[in-house]
């Protein structure tokens, strides 16, 4: 699969994010005090929490650019953390936040309004020397480059929990799904999604086709996983999972259920349907 340049990964990150504002504009207090699709939170919770992420992103790359990549005061040393040990701490912040600071709604949209701009103003004045520097994020010493993907998968994903929640013909952006299987590529990136299990003895390959032709191959063993584009001749795979990378995006964020997507029809699967129990286990949200 190609991988992105950061300019093009850039332009579609601006272009979900006018129309991220352009939709929360339209949204009624009502709209904003209904439940999401991330558990336990309501619309509001959900975008408090990306004001939260533009802020955490703005000030890891700013101090990348200046040379430290290093955690700031009181934060978690990079590989310490993940979705499922953070999870906790990530939602009541949001919540916290949605109750007292941005209480208003008016006020909240415009701090989203400002967020959103100045983020990525920062982005556009990285020059093209600096997108590999080290960069804090609890998952992992990241790169202001990965910032920028981890800023396409919560624009991407969390805009998806607001408005599938409120109008169910909502979908994932094809062009930021297309980009996002880079993400779930990234080792940096993965391990914050990825939650080992325990009781899986023996290695698994489950193999993911999409219509495009491009495909995934997941092989996790002993606590780990890998996942990478599927070979061109592929053998060895338990399974295969022919999905397109919108639904996938929901998938491997545990927005949706592959067995129940399978026997919907939206999802054919080849091979040993037992083996694909393992993929809930690998991922339970972020």
């Amino acid at each position: 699969m190609n991988h992105h340049s950061a300019s093009h990964i850039l332009n579609v990150v601006e272009k979900l994010s006018k129309q991220y504002l352009s939709d929360i504009c339209d949204l009624s207090s009502t709209d904003f005090e209904q439940p999401s699709k991330c558990h336990m939170w309501a619309v509001k919770d959900v975008v408090s929490h990306l004001i939260s992420i533009n802020g955490f992103f703005q000030n890891s790359v700013v101090r990348s650019l200046d040379g430290d990549g290093m955690p700031p005061e009181g934060m978690p040393n990079p590989g310490t953390g993940s979705a499922v040990a953070m999870s906790e701490g990530i939602a009541n912040r949001a919540i916290q936040l949605s109750e007292t600071a941005l209480s208003d709604q008016s006020q909240m949209i415009a701090i989203s309004e400002r967020m959103e701009v100045d983020l990525l103003e920062t982005f556009k004045n990285v020059n093209s020397d600096e997108w590999d520097l080290p960069a804090y994020h609890p998952m992992n010493t990241l790169s202001p480059r990965l910032l920028l993907l981890l800023k396409l998968f919560e624009s991407t994903l969390h805009s998806w929990d607001i408005f599938n929640a409120l109008d169910d013909n909502y979908q994932i952006n094809l062009e930021a799904a297309d980009i996002l299987l880079e993400a779930w590529k990234s080792p940096e990136i993965n391990r914050w999604f990825f939650t080992p299990n325990i009781e899986q003895v023996n290695p698994v390959i489950l193999d993911v086709e999409f219509e495009s032709n491009k495909g995934l191959r997941l092989a996790s063993w002993s606590g780990a996983i890998d996942i990478m584009d599927r070979p061109s001749k592929p053998t060895g795979a338990e399974a295969v999972i022919k999905v397109s990378p919108k639904l996938f995006s929901l998938l491997i964020t545990a927005r949706a259920n592959l067995e129940s997507n399978i026997s919907n029809g939206n999802i054919s699967l080849a091979g040993d349907k037992s083996a694909v129990r393992w993929f809930h286990t690998w991922f339970r949200g972020s």
